[in-house]
């Protein structure tokens, strides 16, 4: 019965879904906030435009003055004001312009589209 229920849960273990963090091929993006600065950023370049996907975003929250706040096309993820933080968030973007932004500080934004084109592989 012992060995039973070992085999169990060690298959149990092995069927468990892959987290965010781990599953292969999801496209990172990378947040950085500051004071006096906020990006969004692809292999070190600035995001501009994209394809429909989900995506990693992973949020570096540096300044506790700011936040970093994600809008568009039914998103509404962000991180908290008064907090240093580092965020791991699995977004879908579909189709539309979408906003990063301050809550704090109005100067503190940027933008970038997501086109149409074909569903991912």
């Amino acid at each position: 019965m012992m060995r039973l229920l070992l085999a169990a849960a060690v298959l149990g273990a092995l069927t468990l879904p892959m987290s965010a963090s781990t599953t292969p091929g999801l496209p990172e993006l990378t947040a950085k906030v500051t004071a006096r600065t906020i990006s969004l950023t692809s292999e070190g370049q600035r995001v501009t435009e994209l394809q429909p996907n989900h995506y990693r975003f992973v949020v570096m929250d540096l300044a506790r003055t700011q936040n970093f706040h994600l809008v568009g096309p039914s998103v509404n993820k962000r991180t908290k004001v008064a907090a240093k933080t580092t965020a791991s968030w699995t977004v879908y973007l579909g189709p539309g312009t979408y906003t990063y932004r301050s809550d704090r500080r109005a100067t503190l934004r940027g933008t970038f589209t997501v086109r149409p084109g074909p569903p991912p592989a």
